[in-house]
C-alpha cells in the first residue's frame, strides 16, 4: 500500500472552453474562405492562350505556333485563321491536342507597318459559329537579308587569313622563329 499512495493519477490541464471554440471558428472562416473562392474562380480561368513567336517581322512570311485553350464547350475549331492590319493567313493546320487544348500551325504574310498590333485569332467550329480571340503582338522593320551581308563577311575575314599568312612568312624569313644557340662565353 506504501508503492499505491506514490502512483497515484495525477491531474491533467484541461482547454478552456473559449479556447476550443476560437480555433474551430477560426478554422471553420478559413474552409468557408477556400470554398467561396473556389466557387468565384471561372472554369476557364486556367486556361491560357500561347502564340510563339511573340514577334513578327515585316516583309516576311512567318509560321506561327498557336496553342488555343478551350474555347467552349464540346468539339474543337475545325479551321483557325489570324488577321490584323497588314496581316494576312495563307494556311493554316492542326498540328496536335493536348488535353482540350488544340495546337496550331498558321502561316502569315506580314506586311504591317512596325510597332505593336493586335492580331484576331478567329476559331471556327463545325455547326458554322466561330470565337474571335485577340493577342497583342510586336511587329519588327525588316531586317537587312542575310545573302548581302556574307560576301562582305567572307571578304574580310579572307583579308585578315592572308594578313595573318603574310606576316608569319615575314617573321620566318627574319629568323625570329630559329633556335638560339647557346653556347657558354
Amino acid at each position: 500500500m506504501v508503492v499505491a499512495g506514490f502512483i497515484t493519477p495525477k491531474r491533467r490541464k484541461q482547454a478552456c472552453l473559449p479556447c476550443l471554440n476560437r480555433g474551430a471558428t477560426f478554422l471553420l472562416h478559413a474552409l468557408l474562405v477556400i470554398v467561396v473562392a473556389t466557387l468565384l474562380v471561372p472554369a476557364n480561368a486556367l486556361a491560357h492562350l500561347i502564340v510563339r513567336p511573340g514577334l513578327l517581322e515585316t516583309g516576311r512570311v512567318e509560321t506561327l505556333r498557336i496553342e488555343l485553350p478551350e474555347l467552349r464547350p464540346g468539339r474543337p475549331p475545325s479551321a483557325l485563321d489570324a488577321s490584323a492590319p497588314g496581316v494576312r493567313t495563307l494556311a493554316s493546320e492542326l498540328s496536335g491536342r493536348r488535353g482540350k487544348e488544340t495546337q496550331w500551325r498558321v502561316r502569315v504574310d506580314v506586311r504591317a507597318e512596325p510597332g505593336p498590333v493586335v492580331l484576331l485569332l478567329r476559331a471556327r467550329f463545325e455547326d458554322g459559329r466561330f470565337v474571335t480571340v485577340r493577342q497583342a503582338m510586336t511587329v519588327l522593320p525588316a531586317t537587312s537579308t542575310p545573302d548581302s551581308s556574307r560576301p562582305v563577311v567572307a571578304a574580310v575575314i579572307g583579308i585578315l587569313g592572308l594578313l595573318t599568312g603574310a606576316a608569319a612568312l615575314a617573321l620566318l624569313r627574319r629568323g625570329r622563329f630559329k633556335k638560339e644557340s647557346r653556347e657558354p662565353c
